[in-house]
């Protein structure tokens, strides 16, 4: 892994960044992030943020059951999977005891169907599962990996479940189907992020796709379809009265859980309040789905972002899934490809410096994250230490 500049390259970064912004804060003016300079990285923070990785992995290692799981869930396990794989480090290699073990554990829930989960949470379930395997990357998941692909694809709110582009419902995605057979169950925004990253992740192997081009609607692929079916959810979830259909649409661009809801609760006059956790998972859908970053939705979910700028709460739910918001960050701000976020005071932020400091802050002394918010199993030291590490993790990419 890259560490970055030389320590004198390096301190003459300090430098510039430093006369930057006391001349900015003495002329008392705002930057965009196109005029903030590029972040120096710091090789002790780096060290410190691999030492960090280092101990959460350790406390992952030893809580892993003898089955190769953790708390015996698939989808807990794959994210402890991933973060390990992620770190790059040989004792969590795909070849490695844990990783191995619980690449088996993954594998034997998957279904005839397609998908890989256990009884409950399907598309859920396998969005994460075969995020997993894809960071795995060994050739003889390949097989595995289409029938998640096909799931993932057909598990999608539309047609096939009777829904037209009417219905709420239509474009996400949902944790399993209705139990009555008819449209599908707790379609949101949490589900439908997932989906869309897995699928994204899939498209270097779904080679009938390719196969198919020219055969779907006006020409385009299953997948290209898929996207553009998600984008009619994803805007009846963003307050953004000019593309949102719904009634309690404000004007604020942010994101809220599903068209009739919201976890931050309703506005003052009736409409849902968006919050940050949801916006990032907007904004990293709205460009997994082949948005533009300057399309005016993604523009308006950053602005939200901007305005609610913090790494130490999830802003709208204040501690309430702070690690699942940590892990959403370090994805969304990677998919929309800038380094630095202006808030709305024109203050830079260094958001991967700003995250990496704050997790390593509040990291517990046995090398595990936990939140002492329980809502979303965040009480959950080894989900929580997953997601946490994996956010570290994002936030290394380009260092």
């Amino acid at each position: 892994m890259k560490t970055g500049q030389s320590r004198s390259s390096f301190l003459r970064c300090v430098v510039l960044v430093v006369t930057v912004a006391c001349a900015a804060a003495a002329a008392q003016v705002t930057v965009s992030a196109a005029e903030a300079p590029a972040p120096g990285r710091d090789e002790s923070l780096l060290r410190e943020s691999q030492a960090a990785v280092d101990r959460g992995l350790r406390f992952l290692a030893q809580s892993q059951k003898e089955n190769g799981s953790w708390q015996d869930q698939p989808a807990v396990t794959a994210l402890v999977v991933t973060a390990m794989i992620g770190s790059g480090q040989e004792d969590y290699g795909v070849e490695s005891r844990p990783v191995t073990a619980a690449l088996d554990y993954i594998r034997s829930f998957a279904q005839p169907d397609g998908g890989i989960y256990d009884r409950f949470y399907q598309s859920y379930s396998t969005s994460i599962c075969a995020m997993a395997l894809v960071e795995a990357g060994l050739p003889g998941d390949k097989a595995l990996l289409g029938k998640a692909r096909a799931f993932l694809l057909g598990a999608q709110a539309d047609e096939s479940e009777g829904l037209s582009e009417d219905d709420i419902q239509y474009g996400g995605w949902g944790y399993e189907p209705h139990p009555s057979g008819e449209g599908m169950h707790g379609v949101d925004m949490s589900n439908t992020q997932f989906a869309l990253e897995a699928i994204r992740a899939l498209e270097d192997i779904a080679e009938e796709d390719a196969a198919a081009a020219g055969t779907g609607e006006g020409g385009k692929t299953q997948t290209e379809l898929a996207y553009g079916r998600a984008i009619t959810f994803l805007q009846r979830c963003q307050n953004l009265k000019a593309i949102n259909d719904q009634p309690w649409a404000s004007d604020d661009g942010g994101f809220v859980y599903k068209p009739t809801e919201s976890k931050a609760g309703p506005t003052e006059d009736g409409g849902l309040r968006s919050y940050a956790s949801m916006t990032y998972a907007g904004l990293k859908s709205m460009i997994y789905a082949r948005l533009d970053k300057n399309d005016r939705r993604v523009r308006a979910a950053h602005e939200w972002i901007r305005r609610h700028w913090s790494v130490r709460e999830n802003p709208g739910l204040d501690q309430q899934g702070l690690y699942y918001y940590y892990l959403t960050m370090g994805r969304a701000l990677n998919a929309h490809g800038e380094d630095v976020v202006v808030d709305a005071d024109g203050q830079a932020h260094d958001w991967r410096r700003e995250l990496i400091d704050q997790l390593l802050t509040v990291q517990t002394g046995d090398g595990s994250w936990v939140n002492e918010s329980g809502r979303w199993m965040e009480t959950m030291p080894e989900l929580v230490t997953a997601y946490a590490v994996l956010a570290v993790e994002h936030a290394w990419a380009s260092w």
